[in-house]
């Protein structure tokens, strides 16, 4: 009885029942009563006679008479009995029986007729010998009273008979149309429920996520516009679903190979989304925290919780992960009922860290490099204007100072152009071939001199073939002079500074190693930066402005080559220069 199927059977077989019921019943009723009409008129013609020929006619003649021809009609009657009684209720004269003693009637059909009123009876009357009859009384009236009783019996055992073969009928029927009901219920529920069977399991499918789901239309009714509704509605789910799969997955894509980090946060702070470049940037294996958790975890502070939830604008803000500079961007996103979550973008950004503190280190160093001699020559000249002057000898030293200091500025401002012009691609190359034995030798010679004043041993060991290079000779030279001078200058009396010719795979290389003051490990990977000193007083008190290996390390990359250093603290330093074997490199 759960299902629909059943439920229209059990409707449709009590519609039937009801229907047949009811007109059963009412057939039967009507079959009763005509036949009990029938019956009565029968005995109400019966009894009529019998007081009008025999009651009546010998009343007023002899009434012993008439009584006695009476009882000897009776022999021709054999479906109506007649009795006449008297006011109390014997029995006169009976056609079922000539002779005393006659049958004694007390039923309702008598005592009705006895009080004046003709009556018929309905019900079975059943004799002592197990006969059925109908009983009707009718009184004879004389004198404003009743005198005799007129009884009429009739054998109703036919009509009873037939009654109930008519009702048997009516039940054999009434099983006969419940068992076809049954069947054409159970085919008509069948038929309604079949279509809605197969929908509901297709549904079923449907949500399960089998979404190629479509069901058989067996008809144009209402359930075939079902089915029509549902199989449009299984195409369009699957498109939509299909679509929403692949912007999912072009998302994912998208996130996961963004170079920033990306996490979102729902209302309640948990997780929802996040990329591998995230997870990298903050040095973790997984996205275990919530929002809060995050803020703490990384130093920013739960009070921007707060003023992120009040105030749904995107906010700035830049912490250390390790040696990592990162700067993450809150943006909340809002729905219908307000603020819905936290997206979050993660930015590495300590290179530009690094280039920014460069560059305001840059400026330092500049400003500071210019400042030294600029007060210099101020503080002379000034002193030259108060008087000294008028002492040549002093005057002369003064001015010999201001001229070194503005020679200092003079190459300080040349190699800044210079740089200037490497960072905006303004340099033009004079390539040539360059044949490095007869090169380095000639460099060599030019640097002897300033190793001997030092009592240092400047030696090269010329490579066993020779070595040809395409360069700006001019560009070479400065960096060699450069390399010569930092080992000369970085190392002290009595040192040795050896070079050296190397051919490698794709390069050929020129080695130049000193026994100096060496480089410590952690400033090695920054002496070829703008004004970077190891020890930048004694880098001062020896001369030079602090960018000769900067260009030097541009003028090797524009040649497509690069310069390298090698050492450690107190045990010398070796710079290498590569060069690519024979590359043409003639403008840049």
């Amino acid at each position: 009885m759960k299902t629909i199927k059943w439920k229209l059977i059990m409707m449709y077989l009590g519609l039937v029942f009801i229907v047949m019921i009811v007109s059963g019943s009412f057939i039967l009723l009507r079959l009763q009563t005509i036949e009990m009409d029938k019956a009565r008129n029968q005995l109400e013609v019966y009894a009529q006679k019998v007081s009008e020929q025999v009651v009546l006619l010998y009343e007023e003649d002899s009434f012993q008479s008439g009584l006695i021809q009476f009882a000897k009609s009776g022999s021709t009657t054999s479906q109506i009995q007649g009795s006449i009684l008297d006011r109390t209720g014997v029995t006169l004269a009976t056609t079922t029986t000539s002779k005393p003693p006659y049958p004694q009637y007390k039923n309702s059909v008598i005592i009705g007729a006895m009080s004046g009123t003709p009556t018929f009876s309905k019900n079975k009357i059943v004799d002592s010998s197990g006969s059925v009859f109908l009983g009707y009384a009718y009184p004879v009236i004389l004198n404003d009273e009743t005198t005799y009783v007129v009884y009429a019996q009739m054998d109703a055992t036919s009509i009873f008979d037939s009654i109930g073969q008519t009702r048997s009928t009516i039940f054999v029927s009434v099983g006969i149309a419940l068992i076809i009901s049954a069947i054409m219920g159970y085919i008509f529920a069948k038929t309604l429920t079949s279509p809605i069977v197969a929908l509901t399991g297709k549904a079923k499918e449907l949500a399960q996520g089998k979404l190629n789901q479509s069901v058989r239309v067996y008809s144009h009714d209402e359930i075939g516009q079902l089915s029509d509704s549902f199989n449009y509605m299984a195409r369009e789910l699957s498109r939509t679903v299909s679509d929403i799969t692949k912007e999912k997955s072009k998302f994912e894509i998208i996130l996961h190979n963004m170079t920033d980090g990306v996490i979102s946060f729902d209302l309640d702070g948990k997780v929802m989304h996040y990329n591998s470049a995230s997870l990298k940037m903050l040095d973790t294996d997984a996205a275990d925290f919530t929002f809060k958790e995050f803020l703490e975890r990384y130093g920013i502070g739960i009070g921007l919780y707060v003023e992120l939830m009040e105030t749904p604008l995107t906010k700035k803000v830049n912490f250390w992960v390790g040696k990592k500079y990162i700067t993450a961007a809150f943006s909340p996103y809002s729905g219908e009922g307000g603020i819905d979550g936290m997206v979050l973008v993660l930015q590495d950004n300590t290179e530009t860290k690094k280039l920014d503190d460069m560059r305001k280190e840059f400026v330092a160093n500049v400003s500071h490099e210019l400042r030294t001699p600029l007060t210099t020559v101020k503080s002379y000249t000034e002193t030259l204007l108060d008087g000294a002057m008028e002492d040549k000898e002093i005057a002369t030293d003064f001015l010999q100072i201001i001229n070194n200091e503005a020679d200092r500025m003079s190459f300080l401002v040349r190699d800044l152009l210079q740089l200037s012009r490497f960072d905006n691609k303004q340099i033009e190359l004079n390539v040539s071939e360059i044949e490095l034995n007869g090169f380095v030798e000639e460099n060599i010679r030019q640097s002897r001199i300033h190793a001997e004043n030092k009592k240092q041993t400047l030696s090269f060991t010329p490579y066993p073939k020779p070595l040809v290079i395409r360069a700006d000779k001019d560009r070479i030279t400065q960096v060699m002079n450069n390399v010569l001078t930092n080992a000369i200058k970085y190392s002290g009396e009595g040192a040795s500074i050896t070079v050296w010719l190397e051919e490698a795979e794709g390069f050929d290389k020129i080695y130049v190693k000193d026994t100096g003051m060496g480089i410590a490990k952690e400033d090695i990977g920054r002496i070829f930066e703008r004004f970077y000193r190891v020890d930048k007083a004694r880098s001062r008190a020896m001369g030079g402005t602090g960018l000769g290996l900067a260009i030097a390390k541009e003028i090797m990359e524009l040649h497509g080559g690069s310069i390298q250093a090698e050492s450690q603290l107190g045990q010398g330093t070796t710079m290498i220069l590569s060069f690519p074997v024979r590359k043409k490199r003639e403008k840049v």
